[in-house]
């Protein structure tokens, strides 16, 4: 089976069981709304018998108020009701069951936002009701108009007016407060009021029976679609389930082992892939990668000949290398070694702000003399060494030794703005560390020290044996202050002790007459001040 065909018939499928249930879904959502518009009428019936209700109670109590004050407001509000009820003036926008409560005790009603003319009568024909139900309020709606009748009779008695026998009250007679609340508390008034109940209650139950019944279908029919819908979900998943199965089976099986094979292949494995199945074009891909695989190895065999030797000549060729940038690293600082690496021209650059220093052995002649050239050797390379410790912990650049000399400097070339203070903090400890060695071998090795600070060029000098020194007055003054130093101490110049007197001890040794330079005004470098200090 091709791919394309075995991917049609799973989205194929797929997508048909979407549709049903997208379907099954509008529907149970429109039966949704069927279901609210049920219960929404229902409501609505409910609030126009209970208006009805309300009307009635409305009217009643107008009229026993008016009957008991006299006050002719309540016979207004009598006769309001009725004109709303039957649509002859506008009905109150929140017109509703406490409405008259609010209002009763007022003379008028305030400022009320008025609606639209409607009849009760017209409100229960647009509900939609069925014929039996529009009967039973119409029928309580009549016997509450009957009722209106005999609460008019009782109204008229107390202004003095009684019906001639044809509806009219045409006959004058002195007004019957007494007749009037007898009328509307009498038991025939209690018996018409019990009438108007009757029907609005048969009307709530077929109501509430007719809704019901109603959501009882559309909650069945809501059922059925949604187990349907499970079904058709359950289905859809045993249909992708299956999909999956195809594709882990068809597709994904001979990828994941074509792939695994493809990395044995960069690792140099070469091997062939056999009973790996799957779609048709994958069996063709397979089929490539075999045909590959094979080239590959016998390739891989022909060039593992041709450069055996190859392989020797390079590793000799590496470490000849490694042994070429260690000595050149030796001779020159890493900065300057990394430039000449990558090809670029190193020429001498201006360094405003460094600290030279110089360091030779107190009578290195005569000692030369006494031990001998091998011994002297031995100890100048002990010495240097432990320069060498220092210079690399205080970030120091080693410039070279002249027999006895060993020669430094601080930021160059890398250029510091503590060059100082790494200076003095080398030359401190250098002088502690050579008297330890001299306690723990009983002798006397004893150091000149000078430091000075400035301004300096640095840079390569020569093609052929080159080396990374420094020029400048600062290098001939350090030398001098040096060769002038009493044994084990640091001569330092002035420049050296504006620039650390803050934060380490000095001593002062007065003008000193240096060679070509007349009288300077120097230091001897003692230590680090303490924190308390």
């Amino acid at each position: 089976m091709k791919l394309r065909t075995l991917l049609a018939l799973v989205f194929a499928s797929v997508g048909v069981l979407m549709l049903f249930l997208v379907a099954i879904s509008l529907v149970n959502r429109k039966k949704g709304y069927e279901l609210g518009n049920a219960e929404a009428r229902k409501y609505y019936s409910y609030q126009l018998a209970d208006e009805l209700r309300q009307s009635s109670d409305d009217l009643t109590r107008m009229a026993r108020t008016y009957a008991v004050t006299g006050n002719a407001k309540y016979q207004k509000f009598f006769n309001r009701i009725l004109a709303i009820r039957n649509g002859e003036v506008p009905r109150p926008k929140d017109y509703g069951d406490i409405y008259w409560d609010l209002v009763a005790g007022e003379e008028e009603p305030g400022n009320v936002e008025l609606g639209e003319k409607e009849s009760l009568e017209s409100s229960m024909l647009k509900a939609g009701f069925t014929v039996d139900e529009f009967a039973l309020l119409k029928d309580s709606q009549n016997r509450s108009d009957a009722l209106v009748k005999l609460e008019n009779v009782a109204m008229h008695a107390l202004k003095g007016e009684f019906d001639d026998g044809t509806g009219s009250f045409q006959i004058k007679k002195e007004p019957d407060q007494a007749l009037a609340i007898k009328i509307l508390h009498s038991q025939q008034y209690h018996d018409a009021k019990a009438k108007i109940m009757e029907p609005l209650r048969n009307f709530t139950r077929t109501v509430t029976q007719r809704t019901s019944t109603l959501v009882e279908i559309l909650e069945l029919e809501m059922r059925y679609r949604l187990l349907l819908g499970l079904v058709l979900a359950l289905t859809l998943l045993a249909l992708l389930g299956i999909g999956y199965f195809l594709l882990l089976r068809l597709v994904l099986r001979p990828v994941s082992l074509l792939s695994k094979a493809v990395e044995q292949l960069e690792k140099g494995e070469y091997f062939e892939l056999r009973n790996a199945g799957g779609v048709e074009e994958l069996k063709k891909l397979i089929d490539v990668f075999n045909h590959t695989s094979a080239t590959l190895r016998q390739r891989e065999k022909e060039k593992e000949a041709a450069i055996s030797d190859l392989g020797v000549k390079a590793l000799a060729l590496e470490k000849e290398k490694g042994r070429t940038e260690k000595l050149l690293l030796n001779v020159l600082p890493i900065a300057i070694a990394d430039r000449l690496q990558r090809g670029e021209k190193v020429e001498a650059e201006t360094f405003p702000e460094v600290t030279v220093l110089f360091a030779d052995v107190v009578g290195f002649t005569k000692l030369a003399a006494e031990i001998g050239p091998r011994s002297v050797a031995n100890l100048l390379n002990e010495l240097f060494e432990i320069f060498d410790d220092l210079a690399e912990k205080h970030n120091l650049e080693k410039i070279k030794t002249i027999g006895d000399c060993y020669m430094a400097v601080a930021g160059v070339p890398d250029r510091s703005p503590t060059h100082a203070q790494q200076m003095a903090d080398f030359a401190i400890e250098a002088l502690e560390v050579l008297k330890a060695q001299n306690i723990r071998l009983s002798r006397n090795v004893q150091i000149r020290i000078g430091m000075h600070s400035g301004t300096v060029a640095a840079g390569i000098i020569g093609r052929k044996k080159f080396a990374y020194d420094l020029w400048g007055d600062v290098v001939n003054i350090t030398s001098r202050l040096e060769g002038t130093a009493d044994p084990m101490k640091i001569h330092v110049s002035e420049s050296i002790h504006s620039r650390l007197e803050d934060s380490y001890l000095f001593e002062a040794r007065g003008e000193v007459e240096l060679k070509n330079r007349g009288k300077l005004r120097t230091y001897f470098l003692v230590g680090k001040k303490s924190e308390k200090e």
